[in-house]
């Protein structure tokens, strides 16, 4: 259920942005679509990569004097999963593109 709020925020988020950016630039929904996908991944990853700036800012939890307990912990939000999602999207918007303008590409 979780991998699934995941997906739908996500989703939901990407396109909410290219309302926002159709509504700014005056223009059409898939014009924008794929500008939105390519932000969307960029901004993922910058939060989500292994030396991200979320890591590199956050304070540290534990010192050298604490005990550990390793209890069983539950996880709220899939990385991998949100990466997917705009990856999914962005290649969508690419393949609308491709079929919508198609007769200018021939």
């Amino acid at each position: 259920m979780i991998k699934l709020f995941n997906l739908a925020g996500t989703a939901l988020g990407i396109l909410l942005f290219n309302v926002l950016l159709m509504l700014i630039l005056n223009a059409g929904f898939i014009e924008v679509s794929f500008f939105a996908g390519i932000t969307s991944i960029v901004v993922i990853r910058f939060f989500t990569s292994p030396s991200n700036y979320a890591k590199a800012n956050r304070q540290p939890v534990e010192s050298s004097l604490t005990t550990v307990q390793p209890g069983e912990q539950k996880k709220y939000l899939y990385p991998k999963l949100i990466e997917g999602t705009s990856i999914a999207y962005t290649a969508l918007s690419l393949a609308a593109i491709f079929v919508t303008y198609y007769e200018y590409l021939s």
